[in-house]
């Protein structure tokens, strides 16, 4: 009996220990994934406007001021530029947040199904802390059946005894 509560002690313990195990893993996948996407993303807009505005602004506005004012073709190119660095920034979960949680977690692809996991490792969790309290509180009980039973026990054995000796 004594072999068998420990083993499921044992076995409760350790499925306890996956789940925290790996609430915290998802957790860990969520920050990480965060603070790579903003660094990419700050890193592919500073790129961006590096390389770009460099190479390809001079060579636009040299072409469009054959046709119009170099200020205007400036104009044209430096809002194109504008436009695409905003488009980057509206759409930094699916560019950016999105392919790390895929690549860290290798199932799960987006920040909303990282979420429900992260829920449903909770949930395993609190369904392993009240299997163990459960655990705990059955073998206090049955401790105290027997220590209950040990006692009336030895008190019987005293009154018989008293008993004989009269």
């Amino acid at each position: 009996m004594e072999n068998d509560f420990l083993n499921q002690a044992k076995e409760e313990l350790t499925e306890y220990g996956r789940s925290v195990g790996e609430v915290g893993k998802l957790r860990l996948v969520g920050i990480i994934s965060r603070v790579l996407g903003l660094f990419l993303l700050i890193l592919t807009i500073v790129l961006c406007a590096l390389a770009v505005f460099t190479f390809a602004a001079v060579a636009i506005i040299d072409i469009l001021s054959e046709f119009m004012s170099v200020w205007a073709a400036s104009l044209i190119v430096g809002s194109t530029y504008l436009i695409l660095l905003l488009v980057a920034i509206l759409c930094r979960r699916p560019l950016f947040i999105n392919p790390f949680i895929a690549l860290l977690t290798k199932q799960i692809k987006t920040e909303e199904e990282l979420r429900l996991k992260t829920i449903e490792a909770e949930h395993q969790v609190e369904v392993q802390q009240v299997r163990m309290t459960c655990q705990v509180e059955n073998v206090v009980r049955e401790f105290d059946f027997y220590v209950s039973l040990f006692s009336r026990i030895r008190q019987a054995i005293k009154r018989l005894l008293s008993l004989k000796k009269k």
